[in-house]
């Protein structure tokens, strides 16, 4: 596998908000636009950690991405568990224990705060407005990108 850096993605309040979802929508487009600049500077390998993964799998959440406005052909490269009653950082924690190789840099897109050690490497969003420009920014600079 070719990414040794992963961006680990929720989706609900980062690529969308209950306002997108209740017009009907799947993702609002400035979080999409601002998560392909985001993509579009870096070589990450993206992990789904959104609620969505529960009953879908990777080759359907990358379609779901792709058929939006995502540039992730070929970049999502898996799933975190999903691990009843424990955080999100927990579930990432597996996911990396699993992946057989060193994950050299990692950046969280998440609207939740239970990231445990990974703390550092969250970007959270707002529930209002999700993933906006600024919040691509914000983790750009995570990844040492100015």
């Amino acid at each position: 596998m070719r990414f040794s850096s992963v961006l680990f993605l929720d989706f609900d309040d980062v690529l969308n908000t209950s306002q997108t979802l209740e017009s009907g929508r799947l993702f609002e487009r400035e979080n999409i636009d601002a998560l392909n600049h985001l993509l579009d500077q870096t070589d990450l390998g993206i992990v789904i950690t959104s609620m969505w993964r529960i009953g879908a799998t990777q080759e359907e959440l990358e379609e779901l991405l792709l058929e939006n406005g995502a540039h992730v052909g070929r970049r999502v490269i898996g799933r975190t568990p999903y691990l009843e009653g424990e955080s999100r950082g927990s579930e990432i924690r597996a996911w990396i224990s699993d992946f057989g190789k060193p994950v050299e840099e990692m950046v969280i897109l998440d609207n939740r705060d239970d990231m445990d050690e990974y703390t550092g490497r969250l970007v959270r969003t707002s529930p209002s407005c999700g993933l906006h420009h600024s919040k691509a920014m914000e983790a750009l600079s995570l990844l040492g990108h100015q």
